[in-house]
């Protein structure tokens, strides 16, 4: 079975507010990961593949995608070049909030709370497809209280959007999410996607071109046309974001990294990894535990001054 990078709550997390938004451009080389806390992933523009555990489904503009924490996925473009933005906006909501929810001084009802603390227990990933545009607007009202600190501050306006948003897709779960119907699917999706997943294994060209039932040289061709660059320089991008993510999340040494990611020559790796991030391995996990740590004092003095 494979095991893909956690992206864990701490790290995304501002420790005041139980719910964090945030909006991704999907790209190619995008990375399968899992995560400890419940994602709604919606999709703002374009068209695109999601791959969630081992079910695979085109998507577009106006789905949401619910995904429970230890359920690996990842989303593809349906433009393969990267020409078309494929947007994605997360409303990840923390495990804990189920708890927080029963602690406040002024607890809400309870039927009004039960959609959302069953969301909270989803095992399965489920997606929901709607027609109006209310969703839109409630996770844009959600993005906007973040963006004026709201979001953080205001806990009470924020609980009652949840529910609503909550009562509006739980009825999905219990659904089969249909395939769009007229969408055109590309064949090297289904490369890429094998390649995102399994990115450890030596996989060779020769054995891709099998996958779409090629030559090897037709395959080359193909991939660098469709895709604005060579199948080796689209595999060492997959390890090398992989190896970010992992210097990120992991305490992992560079070694085991490298390994990790399928490369046994670390003075390979080193340059690899040099070409993709302007730095070494040690250098860019010490920026970012830098980042981090400075995050987490200025949040902390935050909560230290509004006391």
């Amino acid at each position: 079975m494979e095991v893909f990078p956690v992206f864990t709550g701490e790290y995304l997390f501002d420790s005041c507010s139980p719910v964090q938004m945030l909006l991704t451009q999907e790209t190619v080389t995008s990375v399968r990961h899992q995560h400890d806390f419940v994602e709604l992933a919606y999709v703002v523009q374009g068209e695109g593949i999601h791959l969630a555990g081992e079910d695979k489904m085109q998507v577009m503009q106006g789905d949401l995608l619910v995904i429970p924490p230890g359920v690996s996925h990842v989303f593809q473009p349906q433009d393969l070049t990267g020409a078309e933005p494929f947007l994605i906006f997360n409303c990840m909501l923390r495990p804990e909030l189920g708890r927080i929810l029963g602690g406040l001084p002024e607890p809400f009802a309870e039927e009004e709370m039960f959609p959302l603390l069953k969301l909270l227990e989803v095992k399965q990933w489920f997606g929901y497809r709607g027609k109006s545009m209310e969703l839109a607007l409630l996770l844009r009202r959600m993005h906007e209280m973040q963006s004026c600190g709201s979001l953080r501050d205001n806990q009470q306006q924020l609980y009652p959007l949840l529910f609503e948003l909550a009562d509006l897709i739980m009825p999905a779960a219990a659904l089969p999410f249909a395939q769009q119907s007229g969408m055109d699917y590309d064949p090297l999706h289904d490369v890429i996607l094998y390649m995102i997943s399994h990115f450890r294994e030596k996989i060779t060209l020769k054995e891709m071109s099998r996958q779409i039932a090629v030559s090897s040289r037709q395959f080359q061709r193909l991939f660098k046309v469709k895709t604005g660059r060579s199948y080796i320089q689209m595999l060492q991008e997959i390890r090398m974001k992989y190896s970010c993510l992992l210097l990120m999340f992991t305490e992992l040494g560079v070694q085991s990294i490298a390994l990790e990611v399928g490369i046994y020559d670390m003075k390979y790796f080193y340059r690899l990894f040099r070409e993709y991030s302007g730095m070494t391995p040690a250098s860019y996990r010490n920026r970012l535990q830098s980042h981090f740590l400075s995050a987490k004092e200025m949040m902390s003095s935050a909560e230290h001054c509004s006391h």
